[in-house]
């Protein structure tokens, strides 16, 4: 099978030449790397033409007029590889050397499968053995876990396999481009992962095949950045809250089982009905009115 990585680069000239070097020393060689730029204006667009100029015929290199931002600047190096099978990459993780090798002999065995994920090791100045999934609190025998449960676990804890961790079939992206980019949340990995998903087409490699550079300029996944203090947990049920409302629209949006949501709100009654149970009668009355009318921060 024809292999391509689909590359986006911006400003990344620290890091660049150790994720390439990694690629290229693959035990099986990758057909294509097509690299997308977006405005570097640091040395990135000079290490890559300086790798082109020394595989011409592996390196196809593209530089954007106009800076796309991270997801149509993927989307972009997505559609214009030409591989059965892509590989996406960041420019600053480094790649195991046989990822490759172990990922396409993978889906040569599971024709069935369109969307395959492995783990990380963490790549930062600690050199700890920590994991990608240790940092998700994805324990690896959840890798045995359904479509519908793996979905369902991403849905409410947020995207568990980065694009760096990707690999796809070239027939599935031509049903799923260009992308339906619903929110800041839901990025080109994150939406590719829950398509796969719902149509019973991902699978897990239970491998650690890579390295996940952890640094402070990187882009990294969604953050919650509401803050609201008052008494006791209150703040917890605000956010599940917000999170209710994410899932009941990512499964209008995406066509999902609605039954994720409707079991999401139940546990979430649970957990509110203890939480107001510890409290004597008149206190719970209080702060239930003060939670809904006053905070309004019960919507479930």
């Amino acid at each position: 099978m024809k292999t391509s990585v689909a590359l986006c680069t911006f400003n990344g000239e620290k890091f660049l030449q150790e994720q390439l070097s990694s690629i290229l020393s693959q035990s099986v060689s990758v057909n294509e790397i097509v690299v997308c730029d977006d405005g570097s204006t640091d040395q990135t667009f000079e290490i890559l033409k300086n790798y082109q100029g020394k595989f011409p015929k592996l390196f196809r290199i593209y530089r954007n007029e106009k800076n796309l931002g991270y997801v149509l600047n993927f989307e972009k190096a997505m559609s214009l590889c030409s591989g059965e099978i892509i590989f996406l990459c960041d420019q600053d993780d480094v790649w195991d050397k046989d990822k490759v090798e172990r990922t396409v002999q993978f889906f040569s065995e599971h024709h069935e499968v369109d969307l395959v994920a492995h783990n990380l090791k963490l790549l930062d100045a600690s050199e700890t053995d920590t994991t990608f999934w240790d940092l998700k609190n994805f324990a690896s025998e959840k890798t045995n876990l359904s479509s519908e449960k793996l979905l369902e676990q991403i849905l409410l804890n947020g995207n568990i396999f980065p694009g760096m961790s990707l690999a796809i079939r070239k027939s599935f992206l031509k049903n799923n481009l260009p992308l339906q980019k619903v929110d800041s949340i839901i990025i080109h990995d994150y939406e590719l992962v829950i398509k796969a998903l719902k149509a019973n087409k991902f699978a897990i490699l239970n491998n650690v095949l890579g390295f996940y550079r952890q640094h402070e300029s990187q882009s990294i996944g969604y953050k919650e950045k509401e803050k609201i203090m008052h008494e006791n947990r209150s703040t917890q049920f605000f956010l599940l809250s917000n999170d209710l409302s994410r899932v009941k629209r990512y499964s209008e949006i995406f066509g999902l089982n609605r039954q994720i949501a409707h079991n999401f709100q139940k546990e979430i009654q649970r957990k509110y009905s203890l939480f107001l149970n510890q409290f004597p009668f008149a206190k719970r009355i209080w702060i239930d009115f003060k939670n809904r009318y006053y905070y309004k921060i019960i919507r479930f």
